[in-house]
């Protein structure tokens, strides 16, 4: 601040009056002998009456009391500048006020003063305060989840992580912050970590499985999915979840222990009863016919539901990318080939020209299934089905009527009320099930209401 002995007094009083910064002369005791209106405006007060001749020490609370003292010696009498120095203030009002203060030694009127620069930074630090708040809440969140929960940096080093990290992988955080990103994983696996993280970044997503070793050599099958991270246009890193897939590969497992003991087992047994009532057929009389008729009808019943069983297996175990299916394409088939299979069926069509639909190769297994059910299980001789798809892109409504019998809530209900199933409430084949499933995993969902005089309707609803 210019030295107002070689100034006019007036025109340094206008500088510092029109500056928006707070600024105070005081001198060696402290006394305020200057202040500008933003001085006011700061400590509440109506009028520069109110402000000179008073001590700095009447506005500085009493926890910065010493520190204002020591820099008041500095200033005015050791002529030596001081600050930003954090402190707080009282407003007259009692309101207190965050700020930091710049002082320098200056000349007023022939006598030594202090001047203090004030910045008011309580809303600032108001700010900070509620940033900090909600970055502690973002960081306890995290810490909450079961999941390993991690960002990785543009040159793909592991930047942030939630506390699952550490309690997974037995590393401290210093240890995680030394470490390569392929340094958690099992050697045969590393190559995909890193093919991964480059997918991610250069498509804007991706998953992979890899096993992880913690510091104390125990493998741990996981599951890890991350998204690019983006500012504007800028790619900043990577987020992503990693979840523990042990149980989940020990039920998998087990399922195709199960499929491959019922497949072996099961269907060699059932071919050897077969095999066996033919022969006792031959030669029966008409009664022991019918009866051996009933075992071998019985025995294809158990080979169907064994074949149905396997073909779940198959999609609850094994990736099912999807495709871009014709739904109507794949319905003239089934149609075509369902009455020649069938020929006392009457089987009519509704059909655009074309519904594509995006779904796992299994959805068109999953409608000659409806088609088939609709026949198979309708007692009348000539049944009746109808087929008709609705087309408003990108959705697409696919229904399979019948005429028959209706079906018995219980081989659908335990689809979204798992808690239904027990020994005596459940379906009684697998036929709906690999339906229901194939439009899951399709991005769809299956209804079923009774027809308006009879039968059923069957709706497949795919957007």
């Amino acid at each position: 601040m210019a030295d107002e002995e070689n100034a006019e007094p007036g025109n340094y009083q206008q500088l510092i009056s029109v500056s928006p910064a707070p600024i105070n002369l005081f001198d060696e005791s402290g006394e305020i002998i200057w202040g500008n209106d933003a001085v006011l405006d700061l400590l509440g007060l109506d009028s520069r009456e109110d402000l000179i001749g008073r001590s700095i020490f009447d506005f500085i609370v009493a926890e910065d009391q010493y520190t204002a003292e020591q820099e008041l010696v500095d200033v005015v009498k050791s002529k030596t500048a001081t600050g930003p120095t954090p402190m707080q203030l009282r407003r007259a009002d009692g309101e207190i006020r965050s700020i930091r203060v710049s002082t320098a030694p200056g000349r007023f009127r022939g006598r030594d003063i202090g001047q203090a620069v004030v910045i008011d930074v309580t809303e600032l630090e108001r700010a900070h305060e509620e940033l900090e708040t909600e970055r502690q809440f973002v960081q306890n969140a995290l810490n909450a989840l079961p999941d390993v929960f991690y960002v990785i940096t543009p040159g793909g080093e592991l930047d942030r992580w939630n506390d699952s990290l550490l309690d997974v992988s037995g590393y401290d955080a210093e240890e995680v912050r030394a470490m390569d990103i392929e340094d958690f994983f099992v050697e045969s696996h590393t190559e995909r970590i890193s093919e991964s993280i480059a997918t991610a970044f250069a498509e804007g997503a991706d998953t992979v499985e890899a096993t992880v070793v913690t510091k104390q050599g125990r493998e741990i099958p996981f599951e890890f999915r991350k998204r690019r991270l983006v500012d504007g246009e800028d790619v900043i890193g990577l987020a992503g979840i990693g979840r523990d897939i042990s149980e989940r590969k020990a039920r998998e497992q087990h399922l195709r222990a199960v499929d491959y003991l019922l497949q072996h087992n099961l269907r060699n047994q059932i071919n050897i009863i077969q095999g066996s009532v033919e022969l006792v057929s031959d030669a029966s009389s008409a009664q022991g016919q019918s009866a051996a008729e009933r075992i071998d009808a019985a025995a294809e019943r158990l080979l169907s539901i064994f074949d149905n069983h396997h073909l779940i297996i198959d999609q609850l175990t094994t990736p099912q990318p999807t495709e871009s299916i014709d739904v109507v394409a794949a319905l003239e088939a089934i149609a075509r080939e369902c009455g020649e299979s069938y020929p006392a069926a009457t089987i009519t069509t509704d059909l655009p020209e074309r519904a594509g639909v995006s779904g796992v190769h299994t959805l068109k297994l999953a409608l000659r299934e409806l088609v088939e059910n609709a026949i198979e299980h309708n007692e009348r001789r000539e049944p009746q089905i109808e087929i008709d798809v609705e087309h408003t892109d990108p959705r697409v409504v696919i229904r399979v009527s019948d005429d028959g019998p209706p079906i018995p809530e219980m081989e659908y209900r335990s689809f979204s009320e798992d808690s239904l199933l027990d020994s005596t409430y459940h379906s009684a084949g697998f036929g709906l099930w690999f339906v229901y499933h194939a439009v899951r995993q399709s991005g769809g969902s299956l209804h079923f209401d009774r027809g308006e005089k009879r039968g059923n309707v069957v709706t497949i609803d795919l957007s």
